[in-house]
C-alpha cells in the first residue's frame, strides 16, 4: 500500500486502527516500497548490467559505438497505418506479422522469425542467447534478411548476414564478422563471402570513461584502400561525447526519464554540407515521448503508450516546414511481438 492510500485512508477513516508501531522486516520494507516497473525502460536490463560490473573496462564494438546516440531519441517515421502482432510459438521461437498500409495506394506485409537457444535465465531476454536466429521475409518484394549469431567462445563470436534486396540473386549481399573481446578491447573484422571487401576494427578502453578505435576497409577488386575511420567515446557524469568518421554526438541525461541528444554529421566533399539534429525523450510510466529537429527544418515526434504490456500505440507525425509538407501515422502493436 502507497503512503498516499494510508493517508487517504487515515483522513477518512480516523484512528480506530491504531496499532503500536512494530519495526518493519525487510521483506515487508521491500513490499511497500514496491512500485509499478516502468514499461518503456532501456537501462535496466540485467544481463547488461551484471555484465559492465563484471567488465568495467569492455568497450562496445567499433561498429556498435554510436547505436546509443542513435537509439537514445530515435524516431520511426511512418505515414498511414502500421499493424504487428507477436506470437510466442514457445519459449525459444517467437513470429510476428507487420502490415504497413499507407496513404494511398501500396502496401507492404513482413513476416519475422526468431529463435534463441543455448542456457539463458530469461528465454524472452534476446540480449546474448547462443545461438540466435532472426529471419525476416517480404513476399510482395521478395525482399529477405537472415542473420545468425554463434558464440564459438565467451570471447570470440561469429555472424553472418545475408540480405536479399529482391528475387534476383545478384541484388544480394552476404557477409561473414567476427568479434574478439577482450578485458578492455574489443578487434573485429568482416568479410563478403567471396574476398570482395574486408574491413579490420579495433577499440581500446583508455580509461574507464574514454575509449577510442580504428576501423580499416579494403576491396579486392580493384585492389585498394577504400577508406579508414577513427571513433571514441567519452562517459562524464551520465552523459556521452561521441566521434566517428564525420559524426559528431552527445547524449546528455536531464534526469532518470528525460534525455537529450545533439548530432553533427558532414554529409562529404560531394555534397559538402553538414546536417545538424537535436533530439529529445521524455519517459513516463506506461508512455514514451520522442522528437527529433534537423536543421533543415523537419521535426520527426512518435508518441509510444502501452496499454498493457500485451497492447501498445504509437502515434508518429513528421513535418518539413522547408517543403511544407506533413506526414501521420498510427501504429498498433499486439502480443509479444
Amino acid at each position: 500500500m502507497s503512503r498516499a492510500q494510508k493517508g487517504i485512508d487515515l483522513l477518512l477513516f480516523g484512528f480506530g486502527n491504531c496499532e503500536v508501531p512494530k519495526p518493519q522486516s525487510q521483506d515487508t520494507a521491500k513490499e511497500e516500497s514496491k512500485e509499478e516497473p516502468i514499461i518503456f525502460d532501456e537501462s535496466e536490463n540485467p544481463m547488461l548490467i551484471e555484465m559492465q560490473k563484471k567488465f568495467p573496462l569492455r568497450p562496445p564494438p567499433f561498429e556498435m559505438l554510436l547505436q546509443p546516440l542513435r537509439l537514445a531519441t530515435m524516431v520511426e517515421p511512418l505515414e498511414g497505418v502500421k499493424l504487428d502482432l507477436g506470437l510466442g510459438l514457445s519459449q525459444r521461437l517467437q513470429f510476428s506479422n507487420s502490415w504497413i498500409l499507407p496513404h494511398g495506394q501500396g502496401g507492404s506485409y513482413d513476416i519475422t522469425f526468431m529463435f534463441a537457444g543455448g542456457k539463458m535465465a530469461n528465454p524472452y531476454d534476446f540480449v546474448s542467447p547462443n545461438p540466435f536466429l532472426m529471419a525476416r521475409f517480404n513476399p510482395s518484394l521478395g525482399r529477405q534478411d537472415l542473420k545468425l549469431v554463434y558464440k564459438v567462445h565467451e570471447s570470440l563470436e561469429s555472424r553472418i548476414t545475408a540480405n536479399y534486396l529482391s528475387r534476383d540473386p545478384r541484388e544480394s549481399h552476404v557477409q561473414v564478422e567476427l568479434d574478439y573481446t577482450g578485458r578492455d578491447f574489443v578487434a573485429g573484422g568482416k568479410f563478403g563471402i567471396g574476398f570482395e571487401f574486408m574491413s579490420i576494427n579495433y577499440i581500446q578502453s583508455i580509461t574507464k570513461s574514454l575509449a577510442f578505435g580504428v576501423e580499416i576497409t579494403g576491396m579486392r577488386k580493384p585492389r585498394q584502400l577504400v577508406g579508414y575511420g577513427i571513433g571514441a567515446k567519452y562517459n562524464f557524469g551520465g552523459h556521452q561525447l561521441y566521434a566517428q568518421y564525420l559524426h559528431l554526438g552527445a547524449v546528455i541525461k536531464g534526469n532518470q526519464n528525460i534525455t537529450f541528444s545533439t548530432e553533427l554529421v558532414y554529409m562529404g566533399a560531394m555534397a559538402k554540407d553538414f546536417e545538424f539534429t537535436f533530439g529529445a525523450s521524455v519517459r513516463f510510466l506506461r508512455a514514451k515521448f520522442n522528437a527529433q529537429m534537423s536543421g533543415s527544418g523537419k521535426l520527426v515526434t512518435c508518441l509510444n503508450h502501452a496499454i498493457n504490456p500485451f497492447v501498445k500505440l504509437s502515434l508518429h507525425a513528421e513535418a518539413d516546414f522547408a517543403k511544407m509538407d506533413q506526414k501521420f501515422g498510427v501504429g498498433i502493436q499486439l502480443g509479444s511481438g
